[in-house]
C-alpha cells in the first residue's frame, strides 16, 4: 500500500511505470533458454500491475480510497469541475507557510487552469490573513545561505546533554528560571523532536506550573498502562499454548501495580506470591487458582476461553471496565489512562460487531493480541488543555496553528538526526520498489518526511522566535544515533547569525543522597543475638554479615523470612549436594575403586533423576520447563564428578571416602560461649593426606581462576571481612573445627588439604577440577592447631566479638 500510496500521490505514469520495472528485472534475469521459469521478482511485478487496477476497482464501487488514489482523482478531474464551476471561489487553509511537493503541483495546475487569481485565496492559520498575491514564494526552496536578521535582542542556545531523559530536567531548569525572572507560561512554547518525553515532561511542568499541559500526537505504546495489557496478553497467549497456567507470567500480573491494586489485598496476594515461588515446576496447577482466586473478579479473566474469539473479546472488555472503574475514583489524576482504556474499549467493541459478522476469519486470542497491537502502534491521544495562562506543548511538526512571533521563548527537545528531519530508511518505510526505480521517477520515501520541509520549518521558527533553545542528546543509545541535526550544523555554519553553545554533563539530578541505615544493638537485641551465638554460628551467617549486616538483622535477628528469592545457583547447588551424598553414601568408609565408578556411571542417571524428584519441594514428576533445565545441569555436574574422581583413581591415587555432608561443630569461649558449626561437603583421604572438600557450581572468586589460589600474610583479616572471601573463609572454619573435633584425632599428625571443587569455565570433557588454596606462599600449609591459633583464630574470634558487641551497631553495607 505505501508503494501505491507513493505512485497515485506523485502522480506517476503506471503504465510507463510498470513497463519499466518489468524490463528492467526481465534484463537482470536475462537467460537465452526461454523455456526456463520465470524469475520470481518479475512474476511478482506482472501481478501486481494487475492487482493495482483490480484495487482501484473494487474501492471505486465501495466509495472508499486511500489517500493517494484519492490525490490522483482529484487532480485528474480539476480541470473539468473549474471548467463548469468558473464563479467558484477557492480557498486554501494553510497550517504551514509553504507547500511541499504533491501541494505544489494542485496549487500549479489551479492557477494555470484558472488565471484569475482574485478567485483564489489562501488563509493562513497561525498569521490570522489572507494571501491573494505572490503563490510562488510559497513553494519550499533551497537556501544556500540562511539569512537570519541580526537582532540584538535574539538569542539561539544549543545545549547538549548525555542521556535522553535529561532533556527533561534541562527544560524543566530552563522553565524554572524563566517564571522566577517573571515570564508567564503562556510566554514559553515547547516542540519536542520526539513525542517520547511527552509523559514525563507532562507530569514535571506541570509541577512549576500548576496546570495540566496539552498532549500532541503521543503514541498508546509508550503509556505505563500498556504494560498491564501486555502482560494479560501475554498470559493468555501462554496459556493458549501450553494449555496451562504459565508460572512466569502468573507472577508478571500479580506484581503489576494497577491489578495488585484492583484485584487483590494484601495479606492474599503476599500468601498466593509466596506459594508460587515454592513450585519448581513452570505451570502452576488449576486448584491453586481456584484456592487463592475464587470469587475475585481476576479469576473470570484469567479462565478465558484463548480458542474462543468473542469470549476472548467480551473478558477484555470486563477487564478494561474494572481499571476504568477503578481510574475513576480520580479522573484528574489518571485522565490519560482513563483517555487510553476509553479508546481501547471503543476498539475492542468494534471488533466484537466484526467477529459476529464473520465468525470464520478469527482464531481466538491471538488475532485479539494481534489488534491491540495494531491499536497501540498506530493510535496516538490528542489532549488540548486550554487555559489561558497555559505552557503550548506539541510537536515538532504539529505547532502549525502557532504564531512564534507571539512567543518570548521557544524550546525545541531531541534536535537530533533521526529525528529532526526524520531518517529516510529503507527499514523505517516499507517498499517493494527498487531505488533506482524510485530515483528514475523521481518517487521519494515519503512525503511526510520531506527533508526541505522539515528544513524550511525549522529556519521559519528561527526567524520568527525571539529566543530558541535547541536541546540535543550527545550520546547514542537505542533511541538515536546521539548525533546533533545537520540542521544546527547547518545554522553554526553558513548563519549570518552566531549561536551559543552549552554542554551539560553528568547531571546530578538523579543521585540518591539517602544515608545508610544505621541500627544500634537494644537490650533486646543483644539477648536476640547471644540466643544465636548459643544456637550456632555457621560460615554463611558470617559471609550474611559481611556481605550486608543489615540483612543479617532482617534474617538471624529478626527472623523474616523470603526477604531476597532463592537464587538459581543455590537452587541447583543444594539438589547437587543431595545427589552427590546420595550416591558416593554406600562407599562411605571405603576406598574408591574403577569398578564401583563403572558400575556407578552405568546407574547414575538413573539414580539421579530418582533423587533429583526427591530433592524437589514440587508433586509433580515431569521434566518441563525449568525443572527440565535445572535437571539437565545437575546430571552434567554429576556426570563430571563422577569422571574427576574415576581419572584420579585410574592415575594410581587411592581416595578413601570419610564423611559426607558432615556435620559439626564446637564452642569458643568469647563475651559469650559461641557454637561454631558447619556442614562439611565431603572429606576424603587422597593417598594417606586428608582433604576437606566444598563443591561449587559455578565461578570460585571473579578475581582468581581455577588453577590455585594464594593467600598472603597482610590478606588473612580480609578472609574474615571481604564478602569476595568467603569461599576460603567457610574452608578455614572448616579446618579449625576439623581440629577441634575428636573423631578425627589420629588423623591430625598430617595437616590436611583445603580446596574447593567447581566446573572448569569452558566445561567440555573431564570439566571438574579442585582449586587448591595456598597459604603464604607454601604449597603445603601446616594446619596444625598450633599454627592456626597464631595465625587464623584471632581474626576469627575478633570477626564474631565484632558481630556480639553491644556498642558496634548495625550499619547497613551500600
Amino acid at each position: 500500500m505505501n508503494d501505491f500510496h507513493d505512485l497515485d500521490l506523485n502522480l506517476i505514469k503506471l503504465d510507463s511505470f510498470f513497463s519499466s520495472i518489468i524490463s528492467t528485472e526481465k534484463m537482470k534475469e536475462w537467460n537465452p533458454n526461454i523455456l526456463e521459469k520465470k524469475n520470481k521478482n518479475l512474476l511478482f511485478w506482472e501481478d501486481l500491475s494487475r492487482y493495482y487496477y483490480i484495487l482501484q476497482h473494487c474501492l471505486i464501487k465501495k466509495g472508499k480510497a486511500y489517500p493517494g488514489m484519492l490525490f490522483r482523482i482529484a487532480f485528474s478531474k480539476l480541470k473539468n469541475f473549474l471548467s463548469k464551476e468558473k464563479n467558484t471561489q477557492i480557498v486554501f487553509l494553510l497550517k504551514r507557510d509553504s507547500f511541499i511537493e504533491y501541494e505544489r503541483k494542485f496549487m500549479n495546475k489551479i492557477i494555470q487552469l484558472n488565471q484569475e487569481s482574485e478567485s483564489i485565496l489562501i488563509y493562513f492559520f497561525s498569521k490570522k490573513e489572507i494571501l491573494l498575491k505572490n503563490y510562488s514564494d510559497l513553494f519550499l526552496k533551497k537556501e544556500k545561505k540562511i539569512s537570519i536578521e541580526n537582532n540584538i535582542n535574539r538569542c539561539i542556545k544549543t545545549i547538549s546533554v548525555s542521556k535522553e531523559i535529561e532533556q527533561v530536567y534541562i527544560v524543566k531548569q530552563i522553565v524554572y528560571k524563566l517564571i522566577q525572572n517573571g515570564k508567564s507560561p503562556h510566554q514559553i512554547v515547547l516542540l519536542l523532536g520526539d513525542n517520547y518525553l511527552s509523559t514525563p515532561l507532562f507530569h514535571s511542568l506541570k509541577k512549576i506550573t500548576g496546570i495540566n499541559l496539552s498532549i500532541m500526537n503521543y503514541p498508546f505504546k509508550y503509556f505505563p498502562i500498556h504494560s498491564t495489557f501486555d502482560s494479560f496478553f501475554q498470559f493468555l497467549l501462554k496459556k493458549e499454548k501450553f494449555k496451562k497456567f504459565y508460572k512466569k507470567d502468573l507472577i508478571r500480573i500479580f506484581s503489576d501495580t494497577c491489578i495488585r491494586k484492583i484485584f487483590f489485598k494484601k495479606k492474599k496476594l503476599s500468601l498466593f506470591i509466596e506459594n508460587l515461588d515454592t513450585e519448581d515446576s513452570d505451570f502452576i496447577p488449576e486448584d491453586m487458582i481456584n484456592k487463592y482466586l475464587s470469587n475475585n473478579d481476576l479469576e473470570i479473566i484469567l479462565k478465558i476461553q484463548t480458542n474462543n474469539t468473542k469470549k476472548c473479546i467480551t473478558g477484555t472488555i470486563f477487564f478494561i471496565k474494572q481499571l476504568k472503574t477503578f481510574f475513576s475514583l480520580e479522573t484528574e489524576k489518571h485522565f490519560l489512562e482513563l483517555e487510553f482504556l476509553s479508546r481501547l474499549e471503543v476498539y475492542m467493541k468494534k471488533l466484537k460487531i466484526l467477529v459476529r459478522k464473520k465468525k470464520c476469519n478469527f482464531f481466538g486470542i491471538k488475532d485479539v493480541f494481534n489488534i491491540y497491537q495494531q491499536f497501540i502502534k498506530t493510535e496516538k491521544i490528542q489532549y488540548k488543555k486550554h487555559h489561558p495562562n497555559g505552557l503550548p506543548v506539541t510537536g515538532f511538526m504539529d505547532d502549525n496553528m502557532l504564531d512564534f512571533e507571539n512567543f518570548e521563548i521557544t524550546i525545541i527537545t531531541s534536535v537530533n538526526e533521526g529525528n529532526i528531519p526524520p531518517y529516510k530508511d529503507k527499514k523505517k518505510y516499507n517498499t517493494f520498489i527498487p531505488f533506482d526505480i524510485r530515483r528514475k521517477f523521481s518517487i521519494p520515501i515519503s512525503n511526510k518526511e520531506n527533508e526541505e520541509a522539515y528544513f524550511h520549518h525549522f529556519i521559519n521558527i528561527l526567524k520568527k522566535s525571539k529566543n530558541v533553545y535547541l536541546i540535543y542528546k550527545n550520546q547514542p543509545d537505542e533511541l538515536n544515533s546521539g548525533e546533533k541535526s545537520r540542521f544546527i550544523h547547518q545554522i553554526e555554519m553558513n548563519s549570518d547569525f552566531s549561536t551559543k553553545t552549552e554542554k551539560k554533563e553528568n547531571i546530578p539530578f538523579f543521585i540518591s543522597k539517602k544515608s545508610p541505615i544505621v541500627i544500634k544493638k537494644t537490650e533486646s537485641m543483644i539477648k536476640r543475638l547471644y540466643e544465636l551465638s548459643n544456637r550456632g554460628i555457621s560460615p554463611s551467617s558470617l559471609h550474611l554479615y559481611n556481605c550486608n549486616p543489615l540483612l543479617f538483622y532482617y534474617k538471624k535477628i529478626i527472623g523474616l523470612k523470603n526477604i531476597e528469592p532463592i537464587s538459581f545457583k543455590q537452587e541447583v547447588g543444594k539438589i547437587i549436594h543431595k545427589i552427590l551424598k546420595g550416591l558416593y553414601f554406600p562407599i562411605k568408609g571405603q576406598f574408591l575403586t574403577l569398578s564401583w565408578i563403572s558400575n556407578i556411571k552405568k546407574n547414575y542417571e538413573s539414580i539421579t533423576k530418582k533423587l533429583f524428584f526427591e530433592n524437589t519441594s514440587n508433586s509433580n514428576f515431569s521434566l518441563e520447563g525449568k525443572k527440565m533445565l535445572i535437571f539437565s545441569i545437575v546430571k552434567t555436574y554429576i556426570k563430571n564428578f563422577i569422571s574427576w574422581d574415576e581419572k584420579l583413581v585410574d592415575q594410581g591415587h587411592q581416595i578413601l571416602i570419610r564423611e559426607l555432608e558432615f556435620s559439626i561443630s564446637t564452642r569458643l569461649d568469647l563475651i559469650k560461649k559461641v557454637n561454631l558449626y558447619g556442614i562439611i561437603d565431603r572429606i576424603d583421604e587422597y593417598d594417606g593426606v586428608t582433604r576437606i572438600i566444598d563443591y561449587k557450581i559455578g565461578k570460585i572468586m571473579p578475581k582468581f581462576n581455577n588453577k590455585e589460589i594464594h593467600i598472603y600474610q597482610n590478606k588473612i583479616a580480609d578472609l574474615f571481612h571481604n564478602p569476595i572471601y568467603g569461599n576460603i573463609m567457610q574452608l578455614l572454619i572448616y579446618v579449625y573445627l576439623w581440629l577441634k573435633y575428636s573423631k578425627f584425632l589420629g588423623d591430625k599428625k598430617t595437616p590436611p588439604i583445603i580446596g574447593i571443587v567447581s566446573p572448569k569455565k569452558k566445561g567440555g570433557e573431564n570439566s571438574i577440577v579442585i582449586t587448591p588454596i595456598n597459604f603464604f606462599h607454601q604449597e603445603k600449609m601446616n594446619f596444625s592447631y598450633k599454627n592456626y591459633v597464631e595465625n587464623f583464630l584471632p581474626h576469627l574470634v575478633n570477626r564474631i566479638s565484632e558481630i556480639l558487641d553491644p556498642k558496634i551497631p548495625i550499619l547497613e553495607k551500600k
